[in-house]
């Protein structure tokens, strides 16, 4: 008799494993396919990771750690863009790196500031919010790593929101760039001061 009450539990257990697996599946492919279709060089593209799925509470809540990180990517990416631009006055236009750089501040900003001008209380649950990190190749022929927040419906079925904070890395300065003069056109160019943030390396 004790083990007939074990049943019930072990089947509960199982069909909860399976629930889980199932989800995780349809959350891999909707994700995989909306960056698919987004991305410029989607033949360029190579998920790394797809995070577990945390219960969302609203499409504009976030945690103070989450909130965190954000804050801290933005000015990463802010602080590189103004040094390698001499604060916006000296911006080069074919420089694919910078260039590369500012289309995804933009991107961000677009997608993480729109609808977040009200209180971001924690509401009920609605659904996913999923991190997928990844590398692509941008339309400026630069490759870069980044990570694509994902908000998706109780059935992850539909995504609902998402953005995208470049990956950058403050543990290493461009030494190639700094103090170089290179040949352009026949003409000697002084390269931008390295910056000791830069884009994560894309191998």
């Amino acid at each position: 008799m004790k083990h007939m009450k074990f049943i019930p539990l072990v089947m509960l257990t199982v069909l909860m494993l399976a629930s889980c697996q199932s989800r995780e599946i349809k959350i891999k492919k909707l994700v995989t396919n909306h960056l698919e279709q987004s991305l410029e060089n989607p033949q360029k593209l190579k998920v790394l990771e797809i995070a577990q799925p945390d219960s969302a509470f609203g499409l504009n809540y976030f945690t103070k750690q989450e909130q965190a990180y954000m804050m801290n990517t933005i000015t990463d990416v802010t602080s590189v863009l103004m040094e390698r631009t001499a604060y916006m006055t000296k911006p080069d236009l074919d420089d694919a790196y910078t260039m590369t750089l500012a289309d995804l501040e933009m991107r961000m900003s677009a997608g993480l500031f729109s609808g977040m001008l009200g209180e971001a209380k924690k509401g009920e649950w609605s659904g996913w919010k999923v991190r997928v990190t990844y590398t692509a190749k941008g339309k400026y022929g630069c490759k870069y790593k980044a990570q694509r927040w994902y908000f998706l419906d109780k059935d992850c079925q539909t995504v609902i929101r998402h953005f995208d904070l470049p990956i950058v890395s403050t543990d290493k300065a461009d030494k190639t760039a700094k103090g170089k003069r290179i040949k352009q056109d026949g003409k000697s160019k002084q390269t931008n001061s390295a910056s000791k943030i830069v884009l994560s390396t894309v191998k």
